[in-house]
């Protein structure tokens, strides 16, 4: 019996030190050393690190804070206060605390291009927070190494120039069937002729619809079923962002629940995965009597489950998917694909509501270049059209820019490195603010804050002084796979709405933009719509 109690001491010892040199000791010696080459931060306080101070500030700042004016598109100190306070109190470059985890903040763009330019993997995808990691799944976004390599090798033809024409058709024939539901419901307006619209629902189901056609053959109704479930998930995500980390992982009342929904997520998923593969048992079978061949489909589903079917399992290694990475990507598109796009089509109906000399512009342009319909009557514009409408695309690129999807981004250190002279730590964090990196007026000029699409005129490498400052589709081996299918969906979608509508800020909006995950208006886009054919 005493053995075993001081066996049990023994391990309590040991336990006691190892954390302490976790919690305490670590974190003293990084700050020190950091400290010496320069860097600084707010103080570490134990177990929680700089979150309790990080919270303080957002919390006060949004309390206090009235909404923008219209105008304004300095949004940055609203939607992250505590980065932007101690940005002004420690400089470009300093060092904050993720609980325990030491975290670089910088908003040097040369740091950040040798971060996101990396290709040895030194600088690993992790979004700590084990809800956004449950959200996202570790498909091709989240994936590192080997893993990444791999799932790239499967998703990358999905985005092909051939399935990008064809997704130009899925999007016009949506956006046609949206459009229609705008135009009655102006028509129902009588004398006035205009109508009061949200149109960041009406582009959230539509992305949906688009998506989920694109990408995984499915209908509207479980597109829409999959996104819901991955929308409750996101905002219980972004409470636990400033949570002490220990919380992130204990079975709290918040985590118990995301659980259950991922639980539901994944059996929809693995149900849209399971008719697929029995659709193309039934080909399979027509085929063996009337000839030809079956397959899954050329889509991004039909090609994961090419690399997952149980043929495949066992023989070529580095194109091969498990089930549960067929389901990860799956929620790693549903959510990426659809919220990405969604937020960039808002954003530029909001810019060209508050900028109307902007939008009558773009019209000319969409009206002189984009004509004519097909068989079907809906017009969809191709590739040459698109390419000619380069204010519209001048317009999306200054969207981003002001107002990205993903306002900021995180890195962590495999090994111990030097970036730009500082010696940094391995586990360490580095924080890419890109909403902060895109107003920086060194880089882009003293109307950084400015919505001025003329800027890109010469093409993105020309539009500020770094030919890489444009960060919102990230930079490097790991920048958005997507991203070209992402602007022309937003190119098709904003040409066939400006040829049919005018739009105006609605009295009843207002500007206080919020980050949950992606950047969304957070009361809503309401938006006064016109028919221009009377």
């Amino acid at each position: 019996m005493g053995a075993l109690l001081l066996a049990a001491l023994l391990l309590l010892l040991i336990v006691v030190i190892a954390l302490w040199g976790r919690l305490v000791r670590r974190p003293r010696a990084v700050a020190r050393s950091l400290a010496r080459q320069g860097i600084r931060g707010p103080a570490y306080r134990f177990l929680a690190g700089s979150l309790p101070e990080a919270k303080r500030l957002a919390v006060a700042t949004r309390r206090r804070a009235p909404p923008l004016d219209v105008g304004s598109h300095d949004i940055m100190p609203f939607l992250l206060p505590p980065f932007h306070r101690w940005v002004a109190d420690y400089g470009t470059t300093f060092l904050y605390w993720i609980g325990p985890i030491p975290a670089i903040f910088s908003v040097d763009l040369e740091l950040i291009k040798e971060v996101l330019t990396d290709r040895t993997g030194l600088f690993a995808k992790d979004f700590m927070v084990p809800i956004l990691k449950v959200l996202l799944g570790n498909g091709l976004i989240l994936a590192n190494g080997d893993d990444w390599r791999r799932h790239r090798k499967v998703v990358l033809p999905a985005f092909n120039h051939e399935r990008i024409k064809s997704m130009s058709a899925v999007t016009a024939e949506a956006t046609e069937q949206m459009t229609r539901r705008w135009r009655d419901q102006i028509l129902q307006g009588g004398a006035h002729q205009a109508a009061e619209i949200h149109v960041d629902r009406a582009i959230s189901d539509l992305t949906a619809e688009i998506i989920g056609r694109v990408a995984f053959g499915t209908s509207h109704h479980e597109a829409g079923e999959v996104l819901l479930l991955m929308h409750e998930m996101q905002e219980m995500g972004a409470a636990a962002m400033l949570d002490a980390p220990i919380l992130w992982h204990l079975p709290t009342r918040r985590n118990l629940k995301v659980r259950r929904l991922d639980k539901l997520l994944r059996t929809k998923i693995m149900a849209m995965m399971e008719a697929r593969v029995a659709a193309a048992k039934d080909e399979d079978n027509c085929s063996s009597v009337h000839g030809g061949g079956g397959g899954y489909g050329d889509d991004l589903l039909g090609l994961m489950l090419e690399a997952w079917s149980p043929e495949r399992q066992g023989s070529d290694a580095t194109s091969t998917l498990t089930t549960e990475e067929v389901i990860d990507e799956c929620k790693t598109f549903f959510g990426a694909g659809h919220e990405t796009t969604a937020t960039l089509l808002v954003w530029t109906m909001f810019l060209l509501s508050t900028h109307p000399q902007w939008q009558e512009k773009v019209r000319e342009e969409v009206l002189r270049e984009f004509s004519g319909a097909d068989d079907g009557g809906v017009v969809v514009p191709n590739s040459d059209v698109l390419a000619k409408l380069k204010l519209l695309h001048m317009v999306l690129l200054e969207t981003l820019r002001l107002y990205p999807p993903i306002v900021f981004i995180q890195r962590t250190t495999s090994s111990d490195v030097v970036l730009r002279g500082i010696e940094v730590p391995r586990g360490t964090a580095i924080s890419i603010p890109i909403g902060m990196l895109q107003r920086d007026k060194e880089v882009w000029g003293s109307d950084a804050d400015e919505f001025n699409p003329m800027r890109f005129k010469n093409g993105v490498s020309r539009a500020a002084r770094d030919p890489n400052a444009l960060l919102s589709f990230s930079l490097g081996p790991r920048a958005c796979t997507g991203q070209s299918f992402g602007v022309v969906e937003a190119q098709v979608v904003m040409a066939m709405i400006l040829r049919k509508f005018s739009f105006s800020l609605s009295p009843t909006y207002v500007h206080k933009p919020k980050y949950v995950v992606s950047l969304t208006p957070k009361s809503g886009m309401p938006l006064i719509l016109r028919n221009l054919d009377g």
